[in-house]
This record gives structure tokens, C-alpha cells and sequence, in this order.
């Protein structure tokens, strides 16, 4: 997917109209796709084996990692960073913080499966509807991949410019938190023609307690796991949007939100210091 060159994300037409696809195309292949997702990453061509994987984001973390908090005009969430899993865009995505460049920042759009499932949002957005402007940090990063990290639901994943088969994606400002648009019913079918190779079967057990986007395995840097305020992030990814009831068909679909909303301020701290409603990764 190409850029423009002042562009965090498409036009706005053609980028809600590429999220859309994305979404519709993701969920109806995932039956004959995801084992390749899951063996062949793209990226890099090594294999990923998630048997003896340390699924981190289902275990509390140590009471000095890093925690990021989001202060929006819904409430306030937060999530801890993986910056041995992801260190390169942590480093990035860190010094953004610090420098106070994601305060005033937008949920620029609402992401939706085709069933109308909430798949997550996103934010970080300089301007309403994603478009960069002279404030926005355009700067990209090597996609990083961790058997590690999954895609479930409360993730924090970054990927702005898509790669080709000989071209590697890159992971950019934006931000995309993940809601649960997973199937339980294909999962097993696809562990059950596919067999339990390179930890398969794990991986299902995963998002079929936990809920997340089991496409997006190896497509996103995986950086971050939000742990509180998941009413806050219920209401956002429930956020009417402008195109609301205009079929994915159509041309130009706006899945901006209606209302702003807004990440009023972001900063950086520890578990220590902001675990008084414990670490929750919610189940199904």
C-alpha cells in the first residue's frame, strides 16, 4: 500500500475504503491463510514457532515496566510496553511520548470487520481524519515480530506502510488498538484441517479465550498490551461513525468518528506505579 509523502495513511476515501477491505478480505481468507501467516512471515522469511512461545501480554508484568497512559476525553486506559519484544519502535514510540507529541492527538478512525464486529481504533492521529500535516512525525520503522506477542484483543500495534513479497512493512505513529472480531467456530476449523504444527494449537487456545484479530499474526509491530480502563476502550471502539449504515461497498465509506475524541494526554510510567486495579486481560 503506498504513501504519499506527507501521508501517515491514504486519502480519506481511499483509506477507509482500504480499511474496510482489508477487514472484509482478512476475515473471509483466514480459513486457507492463517497457517501461512503463521509459518511464513513475509517480512523477514524465517518461520515463526509459537510452541514454546512465552505469551508475555497474559502475564503481570514486573513492577518497573514501562506503562503508558492514555488520558482521552473517554476516560483514561493503560497498557505496558514490550521493549525487549519490539525495542527499536519502543525506543521510537517512547521519545514521542516524551516529547508530548501524541497529547492533543486524534482517534482518526473506527475499524469494523464486515459483520459489523468492533475490531479496535485508531489514534495518534495529528489531524481528525489521519492525513499528516507539518506537525506529524512521518518517520518509519522496521516492522519487529515476536512470537511472543499476539494480536489479541488490547493490543497496541503499529503498521502505516504495507510491504510486497520482496519489500518489508513498516511500522510508523499511528497506532491501532485491537477490539475481538475472532471466530471460535474457524479457529477450530482451521486447527482441525490444518493440524497442530509450530504451536497452532496454542495460538487458537489464545484467541479463543482472549478474543483479538487473529489476521494481523506477523502483520503489525505488536508493541504494547492495554491491562485497565477497558470500558474506555469498549466505548471508543463502539464510537458512531460518520458513514454510519452506508454499506462497506460503497465508495468513500468515512469510518471517522462522529464525535472527536481525543488523547488529551499520553505519558510514560511504571507498573509500580499504576497497577492499583491490578493487570486484567479480560476473557471471552
Amino acid at each position: 500500500m503506498a504513501i504519499p509523502n506527507k501521508s501517515l495513511t491514504p486519502p480519506a476515501s481511499s483509506r477507509a475504503q482500504t480499511y474496510s477491505k482489508v477487514f472484509k478480505v482478512a476475515l473471509i481468507v483466514f480459513a486457507f491463510f492463517v497457517v501461512f501467516l503463521i509459518f511464513l512471515v513475509p517480512f523477514s522469511g524465517d518461520k515463526i514457532n509459537y510452541e514454546e512461545a512465552d505469551f508475555v501480554q497474559l502475564e503481570e508484568p514486573d513492577d518497573d515496566a514501562t506503562v503508558v497512559v492514555f488520558e482521552t476525553t473517554e476516560g483514561t486506559f493503560k497498557a505496558v510496553l514490550y521493549e525487549d519484544k519490539a525495542p527499536k519502535y519502543c525506543e521510537y514510540f517512547k521519545k514521542l511520548v516524551k516529547d508530548g507529541y501524541f497529547d492533543d492527538t486524534y482517534v482518526c478512525s473506527i475499524l469494523r470487520n464486515e459483520n459489523g464486529d468492533n475490531a479496535g481504533f485508531i489514534g495518534g492521529s495529528k489531524t481528525k481524519d489521519g492525513l499528516a500535516n507539518d506537525d506529524s512525525n512521518t518517520k518509519m520503522t522496521k516492522i519487529e515480530v515476536s512470537a511472543d506477542l499476539l494480536p489479541i484483543k488490547g493490543s497496541l500495534c503499529s503498521l502505516v506502510k504495507q510491504g510486497g513479497i520482496f519489500t518489508k512493512s513498516k511500522a510508523g505513529s499511528v497506532i491501532t488498538f485491537l477490539n475481538d472480531v475472532s471466530d471460535d467456530e474457524q479457529l477450530d476449523k482451521n486447527l482441525e484441517e490444518n493440524g497442530d504444527h509450530n504451536g497452532l494449537g496454542r495460538v487458537t487456545e489464545v484467541f479463543k479465550k482472549h478474543g483479538g484479530v487473529p489476521n494481523y499474526l506477523q502483520m503489525y509491530t505488536i508493541f504494547g498490551q492495554v491491562y485497565d480502563g477497558w470500558d474506555v476502550i469498549e466505548k471508543i471502539s463502539l464510537a458512531t461513525i460518520v458513514d454510519e449504515g452506508v454499506s462497506d461497498d460503497e465508495e468513500g465509506k468515512n469510518y471517522q468518528p462522529v464525535n472527536e475524541i481525543k488523547f488529551k494526554k499520553v505519558y510514560l510510567s511504571t507498573y509500580k506505579k499504576h497497577k492499583e486495579n491490578g493487570y486484567v486481560i479480560p476473557t471471552k
